[in-house]
C-alpha cells in the first residue's frame, strides 16, 4: 500500500484548519473541503492536511494567526461621545460595549441578563420594570446616579418611591439593538444630571434605505418550581424609496412563568410576567449629507407581583417582653400576604434626530416625548404589624389597623427633552463638541392606602382610606456643554469639558386623608433654584499604536428631587449631591490585537450625599435628605480583557473591586454608618468569565457552545444597628449554551442559571418591612429558533 503526504508550509497570518485565512468579519470557520466523488467524504491525503494546518496552527500562538486588516474590521466603535464614532480601543476612558452578535448568543431581552457582565455595573432590582443602576460603586438613596439613553432618548429621573427616585428604570425590550455602551465614570459634561457615576447607552438599528430585510424569532422555555415561558419576536425592514426613505419596525410578544408561591392564598408562581412592544423608526436621507431619523417605542408590561420571598423568620419583642415570631417565614421560593402586588407600567416614546454634515462638522438635533404610566400595588401586612408592635410599647397612638392593607400608587411621568449639538472634524489637531440641552419632566402621582379586600386581595374602595396623598412634581433643565480636544503630538493629547447648568424644580403636595388620621387636610407647595458649571479633564498619550495610557479628573452632579411620603413629617424635597472622579487607566492591545487588556483606577469623593433617613413613630417612615460636606469615597479597580488564543476561541474576562465607604461618622443614618462603613447596596467584588468555541458542523452548517459565569459579592443593605439588618449573601450563577447555523436559520439551546442557584439579588431591610428577598429565576432550560433574510 503506497502512502504518500501532501506537505504544507505554514504561513502564520494566513494559518487556518482548512487552509485559508479567517473571514475578517466572521468568526464562523468554512466547511472542510470534500472529495465529491467519495461522497463529500475527504481523502486520506486531505485528511492529513487538514489535521497538520490544524495543528501548526495550535502550536502558532493567535498572535501570528489574524491579519492586521481582519482585526481592524473588528475593533468596536464607541458612538455615545457625541463626536464622530471613535474605536473603543483609542477613546481615554473606561467603556465597555457589548454587540449585537454577543447579545444574541447570549440571549439578552433586557437590562439583568448583561448586567453582571460588565465591570463595574451592579444594579437593585425591584422586580420587572424597576430597577436602579449602580456604576463603581456610586449608590445613595434620592435621584438616578446612574443616566439611561437609548439612542438619543434620555430615560432617567422619571421618579419612583420615597427613597428611591431614581429607580423604576423602564425594561425595554433589547432585540434588534446594535450594542450597549457602558461609560463608567461621571459623565457630567455630555450627559448632565444624573450621570454622576456613568451612562448606559442603549444602541437600536435604524430604518436602512438600502436593503429590505427581517428576521423572526421564537422562543420556548421552562422553568423549575415555575412554568413554561413563551416569546415571539421579529423585525422587518422595508426600503420605500431606495436609498431615501425606509421604515423599520420591531415587534415582540413575552410571557414569563412565575415561580413564587403566595402561602396566604394558596397561589403558585403568582409573579408571572407578560410584556409586548413595538419599536419602529423612519428613516429619510434627502441627500448624501443629510439624515433625518423618526422613532417611536411601545411597551406595555404587566406582573401578577414581584418575585419577593421571605425564607427568614422575624424576632421581635412581644407585649410580654418574651421572644415571639413576628412574621414567620415562607420559604425561598415562597410568601405569605393578603394583598395581591399586582403591576402594569406603559410607556410611549416619541422621537426625532436630523443630522447634517457640513464638511468641518457634523450638527445633530434630537428632541423626545416619554409618556409612562405606571400602577404600583404594595401589600402592607408587614408594616402594619409593625405599627401593632409600635403600639404595645407605646410608640404608636391607639388607632384601629386593619389585618390587610394596600397602598394602591398610580403615576404618569412626562418628560420632553431636547439637545442641538455640533461636533467638529477638522484637519488640524483641535477638535469637539459643543451645545445645548433642555428637558421638561412632570411626574403626578397619588398614594392611597386602603382596606384589603380578603376575597380578591385588591384594594377595597368601598371602605374609607387609611391614607391618600397626591403629589406634582415638576423639573426643568438647562444646559450649555462642551468638549474639546488638543492633539499636542501624534501620541499627546488633552481633553477639557465644561457643563453649565441651571435646575428648576416645584412640588405641590396634597394630603387628603392623612394616615389613620394623624393630622390634617392640606396643601403645601416648594421651590427650589439650582445654577452651577462643572468640569472635566484628561491627558492621554499612545505608548505605542495598541497602547495607550490615560489619567483623568471629571466631575458629575445629580438634581435634587421629591420625598413621595405618605406621611406629612417627612421633609418635602432635597438638594443636589455632586461626585469627583480621579482616575487613571490603560486600553492595550498584545499578540497581534489576539489579546485585549483595559485597566482602569479610580477613586471618586461624594460630596452633599442624598440618603435615605427616618422619620415618625419608630422611625417607621423613610425619606431622603442631604448630609453636608464630603460624606463618602469610592475606589476601586476595573479590568476587561478579551482573548482569542485559537481561531473559535473567545474568552472573556470582566472584573471589578470596589471599596466604597463612608469618610466620616453620620448619626443621621442610624447606629452603625460610622467612618469607614461600606456603602450599602454595593458589593466589594464582582466578576463574570465567558467562553465560547466556534466550529464546523457541516457543508452548510456551523456550531458553538459556551459557558458564562457571574460572581457577585456579599452586599450590606442598612446602617441600622437592628435585628431586622441582613446582608445580602454572595451568590455565583452559571449559564451554558450551544448554537448551530445555517445561512438563514439558528437555533440556540440554553440552560440558564444551570445549577438553580436560589440567589439572593436584594434583600429590603426596612424596619417595618425586614427581609424581604428579591429571588432570581430558578433554572430556565430552553430553546431559540430564529430566522433572517
Amino acid at each position: 500500500m503506497l502512502i504518500y503526504f501532501n506537505l504544507v508550509t505554514v504561513q502564520p497570518r494566513e494559518c487556518h484548519p482548512w487552509g485559508r485565512s479567517p473571514d475578517p468579519v466572521s468568526t464562523i470557520p468554512p466547511a472542510p473541503p470534500r472529495d465529491e466523488k467519495k461522497g463529500g467524504k475527504m481523502n486520506l491525503r486531505q485528511s492529513l492536511g487538514v489535521l497538520m494546518t490544524g495543528a501548526a496552527c495550535i502550536a502558532v500562538p493567535a498572535y501570528a494567526q489574524s491579519a492586521p486588516e481582519a482585526a481592524d474590521s473588528n475593533e468596536i466603535v464607541v458612538t455615545a461621545l457625541k463626536r464622530e464614532n471613535q474605536k473603543i480601543q483609542d477613546v481615554p476612558s473606561s467603556i465597555a460595549v457589548l454587540g449585537q452578535e454577543q447579545l444574541e448568543t447570549r440571549g439578552v431581552a433586557e437590562f439583568s441578563d448583561f448586567a453582571r457582565s460588565v465591570a463595574g455595573l451592579n444594579f437593585i432590582d425591584s422586580g420587572a420594570g424597576d430597577k436602579r443602576y449602580i456604576l463603581r460603586g456610586i449608590n445613595a438613596a434620592g435621584e438616578a446616579q446612574t443616566a439611561v439613553y437609548y439612542d438619543n432618548i434620555p430615560m432617567t429621573g422619571i421618579g419612583g418611591a420615597a427613597t428611591d427616585f431614581g429607580g423604576r428604570q423602564p425594561d425595554l425590550q433589547l432585540y434588534d439593538v446594535k450594542q450597549i455602551e457602558v461609560l463608567r465614570g461621571p459623565q457630567g459634561t455630555l450627559y448632565g444630571s444624573n450621570s454622576q457615576s456613568g451612562v448606559i447607552r442603549f444602541v437600536t438599528n435604524k430604518a436602512d434605505p438600502g436593503e429590505l430585510a427581517g428576521s423572526a424569532q421564537g422562543e420556548l422555555s421552562t422553568t423549575k418550581d415555575g412554568g413554561e415561558n413563551l416569546a415571539i419576536r421579529a423585525m422587518v425592514n422595508v426600503p420605500i424609496v431606495n436609498d431615501v426613505l425606509a421604515v423599520r419596525v420591531v415587534g415582540y410578544t413575552e410571557d414569563y412563568s412565575g415561580f413564587v408561591d403566595n402561602i396566604y392564598r394558596d397561589e403558585k408562581d403568582f409573579n408571572d410576567t407578560r410584556r409586548e412592544g413595538i419599536r419602529a423608526s423612519v428613516a429619510l436621507t434627502p441627500d448624501d449629507r443629510t439624515t433625518i431619523t423618526g422613532q417611536y417605542f411601545y411597551q406595555n408590561l404587566k406582573t401578577g407581583g414581584r418575585a419577593y420571598t421571605r425564607p427568614y423568620d422575624i424576632w421581635i419583642p412581644t407585649s410580654d417582653t418574651e421572644n415571639g415570631n413576628f412574621f414567620p417565614a415562607a420559604g425561598e421560593r415562597a410568601v405569605s400576604q393578603i394583598g395581591r402586588e399586582e403591576r402594569r407600567d406603559e410607556v410611549n416614546i416619541y422621537a426625532l434626530t436630523a443630522e447634517r454634515d457640513i464638511e468641518w462638522a457634523t450638527v445633530t438635533a434630537s428632541g423626545s416625548y416619554l409618556d409612562r404610566s405606571v400602577i404600583d400595588n404594595t401589600d402592607n401586612g408587614p408594616s402594619f404589624r409593625y405599627f401593632e408592635y409600635l403600639q404595645r410599647i407605646g410608640e404608636f397612638p391607639e388607632v384601629d389597623i386593619p389585618a390587610g392593607s394596600i397602598s394602591y400608587a398610580p403615576q404618569q411621568s412626562e418628560m420632553w427633552s431636547g439637545e442641538l449639538r455640533l461636533a467638529t472634524k477638522l484637519p488640524g489637531s483641535v477638535n469637539g463638541v459643543i451645545g445645548v440641552f433642555y428637558s421638561d419632566r412632570d411626574n403626578s402621582f397619588m398614594t392611597s392606602t386602603t382596606v384589603v379586600d380578603p376575597v380578591t386581595g385588591r384594594s377595597d374602595f368601598t371602605q374609607d382610606f387609611i391614607s391618600q396623598r397626591k403629589f406634582d412634581d415638576k423639573t426643568k433643565d438647562l444646559a450649555v456643554f462642551g468638549e474639546a480636544t488638543v492633539d499636542i503630538t501624534d501620541r499627546l493629547s488633552v481633553t477639557g469639558g465644561a457643563r453649565w447648568f441651571q435646575t428648576k424644580r416645584s412640588l405641590v403636595s396634597e394630603t387628603i386623608v392623612p394616615f389613620f388620621g394623624l393630622g390634617a387636610p392640606g396643601t403645601t407647595s416648594a421651590k427650589a433654584k439650582n445654577t452651577d458649571a462643572i468640569f472635566k479633564g484628561v491627558v492621554s498619550y499612545k505608548v505605542t499604536p495598541d497602547a495607550l495610557v490615560y489619567a483623568q479628573y471629571a466631575e458629575g452632579y445629580r438634581s435634587g428631587g421629591t420625598n413621595a411620603s405618605s406621611y406629612s413629617g417627612v421633609p418635602a424635597q432635597y438638594d443636589p449631591d455632586s461626585t469627583v472622579n480621579y482616575e487613571i487607566g490603560a486600553k492595550t492591545s498584545w499578540l497581534n490585537r489576539a489579546l485585549t487588556l483595559n485597566v482602569a483606577a479610580y477613586l471618586i469623593d461624594l460630596n452633599n450625599l442624598q440618603v435615605e433617613q427616618r422619620f415618625g413613630p419608630g422611625g417607621a417612615f423613610s425619606g431622603v435628605g442631604n448630609i453636608e460636606g464630603s460624606a463618602a469615597r469610592s475606589k476601586g479597580v476595573e479590568v476587561d480583557l478579551t482573548a482569542r488564543p485559537f481561531y473559535g476561541t473567545t474568552l472573556v474576562f470582566a472584573g471589578n473591586y470596589t471599596d466604597a465607604k463612608l469618610t466620616r461618622d453620620i448619626g443621621e443614618l442610624g447606629n452603625d454608618a460610622l467612618k469607614g462603613t461600606r456603602l450599602t447596596r454595593v458589593p466589594k467584588v464582582n466578576f463574570s468569565v465567558s467562553a465560547d468555541q466556534e466550529f464546523p458542523v457541516s457543508d452548510t452548517a456551523d456550531g458553538s457552545v459556551g459557558f458564562s459565569v457571574s460572581h457577585t459579592g456579599r452586599i450590606e443593605n442598612s446602617y441600622y444597628d437592628s435585628d431586622f439588618n441582613l446582608p445580602t449573601k454572595a451568590y455565583t450563577l452559571v449559564d451554558v449554551r450551544g448554537q448551530l447555523r445555517f445561512e438563514h436559520f439558528r437555533l440556540d439551546l440554553y440552560a440558564n442559571n444551570l445549577f438553580d442557584k436560589a440567589a439572593q439579588l436584594t434583600v429590603f431591610n426596612t424596619i417595618n418591612d425586614p427581609y424581604v428577598v428579591l429571588a432570581n429565576r430558578p433554572r430556565t432550560i430552553g430553546a431559540r429558533f430564529s430566522f433572517d433574510f
